[in-house]
């Protein structure tokens, strides 16, 4: 173990943000344009850290109260971080770095701080991993099934409403003319998002680890149900007003990825009140 006072901790601390953000410049211009990209996956990037230092600040009255002893472990965390780093930087592969630079404050705050403090910070640390961009390659790769389910189930409810539709893989055609289920409309966004807002219901409802695990996990199906809202609304649209109605931009378009999030939400709420009902 490493004993530090904590002048010396904010200090270092300082010192290697600044080192890290002049080795990471990079890979931070890239999250940069991955969170304000046209059709981003990943726009709630920008509110990762500031949720994580909440909920470090949640816990000031507990952390002025520990002995600061750094552990040597949180050293090699640092090297295999940079070692992580440094291969992504020669394969050009930006997510690499990014997982590395969530590696790297893990592996600071146990060098600086001990196992003591990291294992009450523990939450916010592991949440940092939501801001790391997953690679394009591996987005496309998830995205096309999902397009194809969107599509399916959208034309299954429009087909039980009474609406002539048919469906050809993430085609969808109405006797106004031919739908496309884009990638915004596939689902994974809200997913990805779902994931992290699920972590934070999760992390904070009055639950057993066993039954945190199952509300974290309950997002998937959540985030999966409520674009299945999202596509028949598009597609019932576009058949009474026209294809236009339900185009890209459109109030009915934006209106609808909306309803997904708060359908989402509520389904999440609902979910975390009968988990602790049945506690």
């Amino acid at each position: 173990m490493i004993t530090a006072n904590r002048g010396t901790n904010i200090v270092g601390l300082s010192a290697v943000f600044f080192l890290a953000a002049f080795a990471y410049h990079d890979t931070l211009f890239w999250m940069y344009d991955r969170y304000t990209g046209a059709d981003s996956y990943y726009s709630h990037g920008f509110l990762v850290p500031l949720v994580a230092l909440f909920f470090v600040y949640q816990q000031k009255a507990r952390l002025l109260q520990m002995e600061q002893r750094g552990c040597v472990a949180g050293l090699y965390l640092l090297i295999f971080a940079l070692l992580l780093h440094l291969l992504g930087t020669v394969l050009y592969i930006f997510a690499i770095s990014g997982f590395s630079l969530f590696l790297l404050l893990t592996g600071l705050c146990l060098f600086l701080f001990g196992l003591q403090v990291s294992r009450l910070l523990w939450f916010p640390l592991v949440f940092l991993i939501f801001m790391v961009p997953l690679p394009m390659a591996m987005i496309n790769l998830v995205s096309f099934p999902l397009k194809v389910f969107a599509a399916k189930a959208g034309v299954w409810v429009v087909g039980a409403l009474g609406v002539p539709v048919y469906g050809e893989g993430f085609n969808i055609f109405i006797p106004a003319g031919q739908l496309l289920v884009g990638n915004p409309c596939s689902g994974l966004r809200s997913l990805i998002a779902f994931l992290a807002l699920g972590a934070v219901f999760a992390h904070l409802a009055p639950l057993g680890v066993g039954r945190k695990w199952l509300l974290f996990f309950l997002t998937i199906p959540v985030a999966l149900f409520s674009n299945v809202v999202r596509v028949p609304l598009l597609i019932l649209a576009s058949h009474y007003w026209g294809l236009e109605a339900a185009g890209p931009d459109t109030l009915i378009h934006t209106g609808s990825g909306m309803l997904v999030f708060i359908v989402g939400f509520l389904l999440l709420m609902g979910a975390a009140k009968v988990l602790e009902w049945k506690t």
